[in-house]
């Protein structure tokens, strides 16, 4: 049989078996002398453990029909406790994946099999539906199921075991085993993924999925069974449990997994799907293709020719593997059955010579991405097990920043949204300085391009990164004039003038309440009403590359007249008297001069409106003299007490 390479050492599909099997009793003997003696005996033979394509037919090893192999041994045409175990019997051909209420549930088509539960699992058979990107045809037949695997969606696909009859139950206290096999392709909602996306599956998702076999007990159940969400587990519903689980890797190759289990109640029903406890970088991922195109793609995984019998009915040689290439600790290992020989490793369906043991240093043989295969013999059988090591999962960086582009000083708000399971490594910022936080804040406060480096690494080890620019604007800075302030309410005109740092090219005024209300000129004279009180402006300056500031200032008109003060202050920060300030105070100019009683100066201001705060002082008498700039108002003077 001819083993297409993305496929290399499965077992043949269903229409090719019986030949198969034919072909390896009749080359047993050679391809078992093949294994042990040189190749001066067979010379245009293929010899299966060399890495050399010996008969020159361009087929070297596992994938030269010459050399068949098989995943199981087992009784010819034994029964699996699960009816349609390979999905080949149909009552109809599935047209496209589930899309309630637009569709039917198309798993009915397959005899005996149902949607689990409301999470649409589906049927996929040649007759009808098998979309791009996903390895069809299946390993037996033309049939599959086919279930998402994701910690906020789970699919499962269901059968029942008692009906209709001949009823099949699991019985407490036996022992079973399951094996089937298992692919996966990275999908988009709709199934739309090309190829490329499709295989793209062991990059994204470098976590092994826990697979598992649920039971109910003495139960036939109407399938759909009713879950709270998408996103709950069938092992948390009541009456469900996981019998076992297998641990796989998700690969674009089909390989042979299994798991054996004793119940310890009879099982009527079953599910198969991920279970609970499901890694959490099992979610919506994007992957950017090689034409440049970002696509979000989702874990989907299929299964087919579903072999449940009593456990000693089935020989396996089961083959995991552990690691990553980016964490370079890669180690495959087998568990051939007891009597089995001869071990040979392959990668890919080649040999690789020297490999005879049971386990495999991947990493420490720089073998690299593959299907890594064990072959033994077994009761004059050649058997193997494989399991595929994915290439090194790259994480792909998504930093995020707001805003990307703005005026000095530059407020910037970074964040790490890569998610998947991934974790922040460190952010390098164009100074040099590092953080790890997943996210922070920046200010820019010079003008300029600036690089900001963010480094991630995912649950296995790999590391990547992604580099995001920041461009800082030169800023811009105004400042108001106003001629004069205070200003008399009998002539209450003044000159307003706008200044400023950076190329400003407009200035807008706000002037309230006072006429023109507002105005586009640098300077302008501004009359204001003859009505004692304050008045603000606001001034906003714009330069040539967009950048603004917004300045304000409050105009005081006052009345000429005399200035009252206080006779006492108690400054004790009770908010009560705490400064002597005037009374009334409305802006008029002046200087104040406080003595003590032996007549020095002690304290003087111009901010009258502030006034002496007294905290320096002892209790006692103090005098003022309150000197206005306009030579109208009176010279005020008179006596303080401070008392605490």
């Amino acid at each position: 049989m001819l083993v297409p390479p993305c496929r290399q050492a499965r077992e043949a599909p269903k229409a090719l078996k019986q030949q198969a099997f034919i072909i390896s009793e009749m080359l047993k003997p050679l391809f078992l002398a093949a294994l042990f003696f040189p190749a001066v005996l067979y010379a245009q033979v293929e010899i299966c453990n060399n890495g050399i394509d010996d008969d020159n037919d361009g087929l070297i090893d596992l994938n030269d029909p010459d050399c068949p192999c098989s995943t199981l041994i087992a009784p010819e045409n034994l029964p699996s406790y699960i009816r349609n175990h390979s999905f080949e019997e149909r009552n109809c051909c599935p047209y496209g994946f589930v899309s309630p209420p637009f569709t039917p549930p198309w798993l009915d088509c397959a005899t005996g099999w149902h949607q689990a539960t409301a999470s649409t699992s589906d049927y996929l058979n040649m007759c009808g539906y098998a979309p791009v990107g996903m390895p069809m045809p299946p390993p037996d037949g033309d049939g599959a199921i086919g279930f998402y695997g994701m910690t906020d969606y789970k699919e499962y696909v269901g059968t029942c075991l008692t009906y209709p009859l001949p009823s099949n139950p699991l019985l407490a206290g036996t022992t079973y085993t399951l094996s089937l096999w298992i692919a996966a392709a990275s999908t988009d909602g709709q199934h739309t993924q090309t190829l490329e996306q499709g295989q793209a599956i062991g990059m994204l998702y470098p976590d092994q999925l826990p697979l598992a076999i649920f039971g109910l007990a003495n139960e036939c159940v109407v399938f759909p069974v009713n879950v709270s969400s998408s996103r709950d587990c069938i092992g948390d519903m009541p009456g469900w449990n996981e019998l076992a689980r297998v641990y796989v890797q998700p690969s674009w190759d089909w390989v042979r997994v299994s798991m054996t289990f004793t119940p310890t109640q009879d099982i009527h029903s079953i599910m198969i799907g991920a279970a609970c406890d499901i890694p959490a970088s099992f979610v919506s991922r994007l992957f950017t293709d090689s034409q440049g195109t970002t696509t979000s793609l989702m874990p989907y995984f299929l299964a087919d020719d579903l072999m449940l019998t009593i456990a000693q009915d089935q020989v396996l040689s089961p083959t995991s593997v552990n690691g990553n290439l980016c964490a370079e600790d890669v180690v495959a290992t087998a568990l051939p059955p007891d009597g089995a020989s001869n071990y040979q490793w392959y990668l890919d369906g080649v040999a690789l010579p020297g490999q005879t043991g049971t386990t495999l240093n991947v990493s420490g043989g720089n073998y690299g991405p593959g299907l890594y295969t064990l072959a033994s013999t077994f009761n004059a059988q050649c058997l193997m097990g494989s399991a595929p090591v994915a290439p090194g999962a790259i994480p792909t960086a998504l930093p995020s920043l707001a805003p990307a582009d703005g005026c000095a000083p530059l407020v910037v708000h970074f964040a790490d949204t890569t998610g998947g399971g991934t974790q922040t490594v460190q952010w390098v910022l164009s100074d040099g300085s590092t953080t790890s936080d997943s996210s922070f804040t920046y200010t820019y406060n010079v003008p300029g391009t600036y690089e900001v480096t963010l480094t991630v690494v995912n649950s296995v080890g790999c590391t990547n990164d992604s580099t995001v620019t920041i461009t800082v604007n030169p800023g811009v800075s105004g400042s108001i004039t106003v001629a004069p302030n205070p200003v008399n309410v009998q002539d209450p005109t003044v000159m307003l003038s706008g200044s400023g740092s950076g190329n400003i090219t407009s200035w807008w005024w706000d002037l309230g309440e006072v006429p023109p209300d507002s105005s586009s000129s640098q300077t302008l004279n501004l009359t204001l009403p003859s009505v004692p009180g304050q008045y603000p402006v606001t001034l906003v300056v714009t330069s040539d590359n967009g950048c603004t500031d917004t300045v304000h200032a409050m105009i005081t008109v006052y009345e000429p007249g005399r200035i009252d003060l206080p006779n006492v202050i108690s400054p004790n920060s009770d908010g009560v008297n705490d400064n002597f300030i005037p009374m009334d105070y409305i802006g008029a100019p002046g200087r104040m001069d406080i003595y003590n009683r032996w007549g020095q100066l002690i304290f003087t201001t111009r901010a009258l409106a502030t006034g002496w705060n007294g905290k320096d002082a002892p209790d006692g008498t103090y005098f003022y003299i309150v000197t206005p700039d306009d030579p109208e108002v009176t010279v005020l003077t008179g006596y303080v007490t401070l008392v605490r």
